[in-house]
């Protein structure tokens, strides 16, 4: 087992968009992911839950640094896809290297959990939030235990994500987090394709190629696959 240290931080500054969306419907918004935007900023994709869609749209539409659409409808909220080019926790987090273990608000109510290896990391952590986002609170930091397998499932997913360019996983994400890898489909490559502003021969070769990338990844090789008749 390993020490690592948890930074729990508190956001009720309605500047924030994910926050003021959350109070201003009275729902629940949790982040599923987030990636850098292949232009500028991030993506980020959250989890709405007791509001309508469209109403929360409305109320991200406010801020003038975000760009927000429906990606997918649930009985009691849908999945939203953030663009996010300016001031951002969950960015904040990510940028100096820490896990975001947990990024949500509820009914105005903002909770960000980050994890870091050392108490060193964690101070520094919140001296750059008390820089970078002066009206954030640290709510808690404390000491927890954690397995450490010789691969990490967090471990994997930077992996895969360095192994990757900016586009390759903007295409990829945009794709997964869609519904283009369900069945049945939910969007189609024409559709996505032109929501990334791209020829869906592009589309596809994007995809092809982080599908490469993972499965050389998971098979632990960078052999070429040699077919035998």
């Amino acid at each position: 087992m390993k020490d690592a240290v948890e930074v729990e931080f508190r956001v009720r500054d309605t500047s924030y968009p994910f926050v003021d969306a959350s109070r201003a419907e009275d729902c629940r918004l949790d982040l599923e992911v987030l990636f850098p935007h292949s232009e500028a900023g991030f993506v980020e994709y959250f989890t709405l839950e007791g509001a309508r869609p469209e109403r929360v749209l409305e109320a991200v539409d406010r801020s003038d640094d975000v760009d927000a659409e429906l990606v997918a409808r649930h009985e009691d909220g849908g999945r939203l896809r953030f663009h996010v080019r300016e001031r951002c926790v969950a960015r904040s987090v990510v940028e100096f290297g820490a896990i975001p273990r947990t990024v949500e608000a509820d009914g105005g109510d903002g909770r960000v959990v980050a994890e870091v290896s050392s108490r060193a990391d964690a101070d520094e952590l919140v001296e750059r939030f008390e820089t970078e986002h002066p009206t954030v609170t640290v709510d808690d930091s404390r000491d927890r235990q954690r397995s450490t397998p010789l691969f990490t499932h967090h471990d994997f997913k930077q992996t895969v994500i360095d192994a990757l360019t900016d586009r390759q996983r903007e295409v990829f994400l945009t794709a997964y987090m869609n519904g283009y890898y369900d069945w049945p489909r939910k969007h189609e490559a024409t559709e996505l394709a032109d929501e990334l502003g791209i020829s869906p021969a592009t589309f596809s070769q994007h995809l092809r190629a982080v599908e490469g990338q993972l499965f050389s990844i998971l098979l632990d090789t960078d052999d070429e696959c040699v077919f035998v008749e």
